[in-house]
């Protein structure tokens, strides 16, 4: 049991429940201090992106939604943005990973303070912003669908599916980017790819059933797919296919946690 112990600090970080919570605080005021709108930027934000987004597939490349060709530019825009949602929250943790412990020399010299936290910290503040965008999707499908669903309920379940991948990616890069300066560009190109083989501009169902099959490697996809099912569709998501997504990606998180724990007492002599 003690030398699994260590695990508890890493997946319920309780005792440093206030020092996780003010460290969020501040990750979110840093990213808009001095600003005149302020946090009204995690909103215009994502709604300009999403505006050019369907200016471009809509007007430009008059390109329609797959499984609903007669779909208007608001039901268009709304599917663009929920896959963008999810994308943009995986996109800012795993692409600010590499450098969480690398950017924190004084923390890492300090033997108290508690690492393994960072990475919380980035899922809570970037899930903060997420949670904007959310509210303004769910505004959105209600403004464009005239109601709302009870299978909204659900969607705490997709969030916590998601958790694990995210933290598991943050605990893994960020030791891994202390000895490899290189990794942060490295998974830069990996993230844009990763956007156009994600289904966020067309649903899975539009693929070939070959591609489909592949898609179960995407760590986006079903995620994606299952938002959608809640807040756009009105349908429950794949309960069964979340509860191994969550099993599968809590793998990863344990492997994440035990390269950051085998790799944390050689931060000091590296930075």
């Amino acid at each position: 049991m003690a030398k699994t112990s260590w695990l508890k600090g890493f997946f319920f970080p309780i005792e440093h429940k206030e020092l996780l919570v003010q460290l969020i605080k501040r990750e979110i005021k840093q990213r808009f201090q001095g600003s005149w709108l302020g946090l009204g930027w995690a909103i215009l934000t994502p709604i300009a992106m999403l505006a050019i987004y369907t200016f471009v597939f809509r007007t430009v490349l008059n390109a329609k939604w797959p499984s609903d060709p007669s779909s208007s530019n608001a039901e268009f825009a709304l599917q663009l943005f929920s896959g963008l949602l999810v994308f943009t929250l995986f996109s800012e943790v795993v692409g600010r990973a590499p450098s969480l412990v690398s950017e924190q020399p004084n923390m890492v010299k300090k033997v108290i303070f508690p690492l393994a936290i960072l990475p919380w910290v980035s899922v809570g503040a970037s899930s903060f912003f997420a949670l904007l965008s959310l509210t303004v999707l769910i505004v959105g499908a209600f403004f464009a669908q005239g109601q709302l669903t009870i299978h909204l309920i659900a969607l705490p379940l997709i969030g916590i599916s998601f958790l694990p991948i995210l933290l598991g990616l943050g605990w893994l890069l960020s030791s891994l980017g202390v000895y490899l300066r290189d990794l942060g560009h490295i998974v830069g190109l990996i993230l844009t790819p990763l956007m156009f083989l994600s289904p966020i501009f067309y649903p899975t169902t539009a693929l070939p059933e070959f591609v489909q099959s592949v898609m179960i490697f995407n760590p986006l996809a079903l995620i994606i797919e299952s938002l959608r099912a809640v807040v756009l569709q009105g349908q429950w998501p794949n309960l069964i296919a979340l509860v191994t997504y969550l099993i599968s990606t809590s793998f990863i998180a344990a492997l994440g946690a035990f390269c950051f724990h085998k790799t944390r007492p050689g931060f000091a002599d590296v930075l």
